[in-house]
């Protein structure tokens, strides 16, 4: 059943012991780290090796793909003070202000729509809340399109992060 310089394994026992004698009820035995021991021979089990063929990985067992965070410093923003336009110091009335700022606003929407960027920043400044509100408006009545407060100041909410689902929004 066993043989000398055959390689088996210990009932209720981890590692691999190499067979030195063999006797009527008793084996003799090696472990892999060189200690010797002496074992009845129920004990004793042969190691089977098994062959298998190819192993194929199916898509249950496939590593899910991280959900991607989205890191605020790599969020795409836009900047809609007026004194961060380059006006070249002409004089402007304030409703020319606000119909810069928001065709600004629609026109890096629907660049980053282009380019199924699924997040933007739009720092639209504290103040009165007239731009903001214009802004929530315009997006209101699309689907595809989520407004939320991105910050909190002392002095109000002065930006807001725009979620675009890209299967679904429409350009502004």
């Amino acid at each position: 059943m066993f043989s000398i310089g055959e390689v088996i394994s210990i009932l209720n026992e981890t590692g691999k012991y190499t067979v030195v004698s063999i006797e009527s009820e008793v084996i003799k035995v090696v472990d892999e780290y060189g200690f010797d021991l002496t074992i009845s021979r129920d004990k004793a089990v042969k190691i089977h090796h098994f062959k298998t063929g190819a192993i194929s990985i199916k898509d249950s067992d496939k590593p899910k793909p991280k959900k991607q965070t989205i890191n605020a410093d790599e969020v795409p923003r836009l900047d809609l003070h007026f004194e961060s336009f380059d006006t070249n110091n002409y004089e402007v009335s304030a409703h020319e202000k606000f119909t810069i700022q928001m065709n600004t606003f629609k026109r890096f929407i629907n660049g980053h729509l282009k380019n199924k960027t699924t997040r933007v920043l739009v720092i639209h400044g504290v103040g009165e809340g007239k731009l903001k509100s214009e802004i929530f408006a315009c997006l209101r009545g699309r689907k595809g399109y989520d407004m939320n407060d991105a910050n909190y100041s002392q002095r109000g909410v002065g930006a807001s992060y725009i979620d675009i689902k890209i299967s679904v929004a429409e350009p502004l």
